[in-house]
Formats: structure tokens, C-alpha cells, sequence
């Protein structure tokens, strides 16, 4: 697989989330679109609100903006000792590793600093300081550069024509570019990618309102359906394949995925249509054995209850789950940045990070 464009040549969007100087940037999910913000961050306390309220959302974006909350630690704390400066960072650890359960980057990324500090406790403080700044930027440009080799990846195995994706897993999900944010960009650029559809996501429609902005935003030929239309593009034979992010992929290949996304799947089979999903090997938890194993979170029913703030239903008891879990048996592939693992999962998985 070649390499073939940069991040600048597949987007004009800023990263999503960022940090510099002492400060932890994010676009304001929020907001879109009606109106693009960058907001700014000082406290690790309120980088954990931002995870929680969803000012930033999607798996690896959530996982660099909680190491990226380790690293403000690191550089505003006013501890003078060791002792001081460990259990503060522990109570950081936890603040953000509290946030969301779902997605498993979060973990990963707050997991790898917190095993370099490990290993590095006989250093001094600043030496801890530093490295903990560093390795939160890292973990940040390793998403941009795995997101890139998803994208050349998926555009390979993908066929040429219309496209539906659930949610949004594009840049605003990522650090930048996107996991299926990336295959769509290249897939775009390469003039194989005739149309995405894209589904509006209910209850807090990521879908028509993040990704129909950025495709948009980038030039790419989208439209907008209602989730209950997607059975129905399908029949009329105007989908060619389906891709959707994913938040946590296990060792089987059972994946949660913003809800509705099971629902996609099951379609997809009925149809004959090739469902992949995207996402890096951060994304891949092979501590769990199946998806019965993967936590849900459920949300607020305000949720289900209002839309863009006015109320739509009476005040009746509400279920929420924010995922839903797609059994193996549904999937043509997954694209990771380390190529496309094939059925069957659990065997090429475990033979995928045995490689590593």
C-alpha cells in the first residue's frame, strides 16, 4: 500500500483537538453547525466535562483529549514533590478514565502514559513532566498517521460508486482526517467515490449534523437521509457498500458502534452489500472475548426527548443506549492502519498483534 497524499491534500479542516502552550484545544462539537468555535481548556476537571457533555466526541479523539488532560496536569500542577505530584496524577488518571466506558482509546491512551510514568518514577520530576507531554502529542500524531494508512487501505478494497456511513467517524471523531473520514477522502480524491450517504443518527444526529458538515466542508458529493430511509436506499440498489467507525472491536470481531449500527448490518446482509468497518488497533481490545462483554452507556432520555433543544415527546420513560453491538458474523472486513484483517476475526486478530 502507497502512501499517495498528505492530511492537507484530503482536508481543510483543523485538527479536533490539540494542545499547546499549557492549553488543550477543541472544536466545539456542540455547536456544529451552526457555528464553528475552538474552545480552549486550563483544568483537567473541565477537559473531563468536555469528554462527558460530548464538546468532543468519537474514539480516538476522546483518547487523545484525555492524554492531552494528563499532559495540562503535567504542566500546571503546583506539586513540589514526587509524593505530591504522583497523587495528583492519579487523581487526574481517574477524573478522565471516569468519563465515558465504551470507548476503549480513552483507556488505552490514559493506560500508556500512566505506564510511562510507571516506568519512569526514579527520573526527576521534570524529566516525568516532560515525557508525559510528549507522549500525550504522540499518541495524537500516531491517530493522524494511522488515520491516514485507513484511508489508502480502505480505498483499495472498497468498490468504486455510492457509499452509506452511520454517525460520524471522520475528522471531528479523530484528531484529524477521520478513520472512515480518511477511506471517503482518499476514495474522493482518487474519483472513486460517486456519493456518501449519510444517515442523520438520531437521537443526537452526529450525522446530519458533524459529518454532513465536513464532507460538505471538503467538497465531497453527500446526502442527508432519515435512519428510517436507509432499508429503502438499499432496496433501490443505490448503495454499493456501507463503512462505519467503530468505538470498541473485540477479539472475536464483535463491535459497538454508535447505536443503529447493528441495524445497518443485519440490512446490509439481507441486501448483499459489503459492510466494513474502519477504525485503528487502538480501537481493538483483545482482553474481551466477545461484544457481550462490552460496556454500554446509556445517556440522558433528554436526548430522545428534545431535538435541537425543543421538546418532541411527552415526558414518558426513555431507554437510551448510546451503542449497539454488531455481531462478527455480519462483517466483510475490518481496515485498520496495519492493512485489512478478513474472517475469520478471532484467528486473524490474534495472528495481527502477534505480529506486531
Amino acid at each position: 500500500m502507497e502512501i499517495k497524499y498528505k492530511p492537507e491534500e484530503l482536508t481543510k479542516l483543523p485538527r479536533s483537538v490539540d494542545y499547546k502552550n499549557g492549553k488543550v484545544y477543541m472544536i466545539d462539537q456542540r455547536l456544529l453547525p451552526k457555528e464553528f468555535k475552538i474552545v480552549e481548556f486550563t483544568k483537567v476537571e473541565d477537559v473531563a466535562t468536555a469528554i462527558k457533555n460530548m464538546t468532543v466526541r468519537g474514539a480516538p479523539a476522546i483518547g487523545a483529549a484525555a492524554a492531552f488532560g494528563l499532559a495540562l496536569y503535567a504542566e500546571t500542577t503546583k506539586a513540589k514533590t514526587k509524593e505530591e505530584f504522583f497523587e495528583g496524577f492519579e487523581k487526574a488518571y481517574e477524573t478522565l478514565k471516569n468519563t465515558r466506558p465504551t470507548a476503549v482509546n480513552l483507556f488505552w491512551a490514559l493506560n500508556r502514559i500512566k505506564k510511562l510514568v510507571e516506568e519512569n518514577r526514579e527520573s526527576s520530576l521534570e524529566e516525568i513532566k516532560k515525557l508525559i507531554v510528549e507522549e500525550a502529542k504522540k499518541i495524537a500524531n500516531e491517530d493522524v498517521e494511522a488515520n491516514l494508512r485507513m484511508g489508502h487501505y480502505g480505498a483499495e478494497v472498497l468498490p468504486e460508486g455510492n457509499l452509506l456511513t452511520h454517525c460520524n467517524a471522520g475528522s471531528l471523531a479523530t484528531v484529524h482526517l477521520g478513520t472512515v473520514g480518511a477511506v471517503v477522502r482518499v476514495m474522493h480524491k482518487e474519483g472513486i467515490l460517486k456519493l456518501l450517504w449519510l444517515d442523520e443518527t438520531r437521537p443526537v444526529l452526529q450525522g446530519a449534523r458533524l459529518s454532513a458538515w465536513e464532507y460538505s466542508y471538503d467538497g465531497l458529493n453527500v446526502k442527508l437521509i432519515a435512519d428510517n430511509a436507509a432499508a429503502f436506499v438499499m432496496q433501490q440498489g443505490m448503495v454499493d457498500a456501507i463503512i462505519v467507525g467503530a468505538d470498541r472491536i473485540v477479539a472475536n470481531g464483535d463491535f459497538a458502534n454508535k447505536i443503529g449500527t447493528y441495524m445497518l448490518a443485519v440490512l446490509a446482509k439481507e441486501h448483499g452489500i459489503p459492510f466494513f468497518t474502519v477504525a485503528p488497533l487502538s480501537t481493538i481490545d483483545m482482553n474481551l472475548k466477545s461484544g457481550r462483554e462490552i460496556p454500554i452507556e446509556e445517556r440522558s432520555p433528554e436526548e430522545v426527548l428534545t431535538c435541537g433543544g425543543c421538546r418532541i415527546a411527552p415526558d414518558v420513560p426513555v431507554y437510551n443506549p448510546a451503542f449497539d453491538v454488531t455481531p462478527h458474523r455480519y462483517l466483510t472486513g475490518i481496515i485498520t492502519d496495519r492493512g485489512i484483517v478478513w474472517p475469520p476475526f478471532k484467528r486473524n486478530l490474534k495472528k495481527l498483534f502477534s505480529s506486531l
